[in-house]
């Protein structure tokens, strides 16, 4: 087994890196987030950079994840 120091740290590698903000759903879904290429996740923008995330977010809704899913299979 392993344990936290042979883990990869929490934060995306993707952070960071110049984006655009993402087509949108009906509903206005991902909100002006860009999608993460490398933990495809939205992400918030700052100067058209992603924002610093994890590549995991443990505090995900299964309202995010449902619309997510939704995004890929409409648009992704």
């Amino acid at each position: 087994m392993w344990n936290d120091v042979a883990a990869d740290p929490p934060r995306c590698a993707g952070s960071g890196e110049p984006a655009s903000p993402a087509a949108t759903l009906p509903d206005g879904y991902p909100h002006g987030r860009a999608l993460c290429r490398r933990c495809f996740t939205f992400v918030p923008l700052r100067d058209r950079l992603l924002t610093a995330h994890d590549a995991a977010p443990s505090d995900e809704s299964d309202a995010e994840i449902a619309s997510r899913r939704e995004w890929f299979n409409t648009l992704g």
